[in-house]
């Protein structure tokens, strides 16, 4: 049976607000964790960089198999001021019936529809007044293909980064956040996303 996952509050999710209100349950300071592999249900696999965690401290051992949704929360020193995380989203039914995991990817949002609900939903997802950062394409992480569309938020709350890959027939999504207003943004997130692969 699939475990519900534990949620923060939502304003504590998308909000840019002074670190020591948020700190709670996050080992912020002079971590030196190293990089770890975390294994999600359906096989897939992940490296969390150096300083992430899963956001329940009771998933030390790296195991998050029988969760559908899966948060990970930066605590490193400098997450300390953007705040960054990453949730990530399997579905339970394969993408699809045919073709490679590309024609997969694509048939996700053939239609303009799919594509407009996709950025809106995006938009409406980082803030009220949030613009697009850039186009919503085809981008490389790792070796892997993904949608992707970065958002710019509205002042005081989180801009975001929306994906969506296909691996062997199966879907993995990604919503990452940060309070990062620099031209470079969601490094550490791309590497974790770049690391994403199946394993059974």
């Amino acid at each position: 049976m699939s475990r519900a996952p534990k949620r923060r509050s939502g304003w504590l999710a998308l909000a840019c607000v002074f670190p020591a209100l948020t700190v709670a349950g996050a080992a912020w300071g002079g971590e030196t964790a190293r990089t770890r592999t975390v294994r999600l249900d359906q096989g897939f696999v992940i490296d969390i960089p150096e300083g992430w965690t899963l956001e329940d401290p009771a998933e030390a051992t790296g195991d998050a198999t029988g969760r559908m949704t899966v948060r990970l929360v930066c605590g490193t020193l400098s997450c300390k001021r953007t705040l960054e995380v990453c949730t990530l989203f399997l579905r339970r039914d394969p993408v699809g019936d045919d073709g490679d995991d590309t024609a997969r990817l694509d048939g996700l949002y053939a239609s303009p529809t799919s594509r407009y609900t996709r950025i809106r939903s995006a938009l409406k997802s980082t803030s009220k007044d949030a613009t697009l950062r850039g186009e919503f394409g085809k981008v490389r992480f790792g070796t892997r293909l993904w949608y992707a569309v970065e958002t710019q938020a509205a002042n005081r709350f989180k801009s975001g980064l929306f994906a969506a890959t296909v691996i062997d027939g199966r879907y993995l999504g990604a919503i990452c956040k940060t309070c990062e207003t620099g031209e470079i943004r969601h490094e550490a997130a791309r590497a974790l996303l770049g690391s994403a692969r199946r394993s059974e």
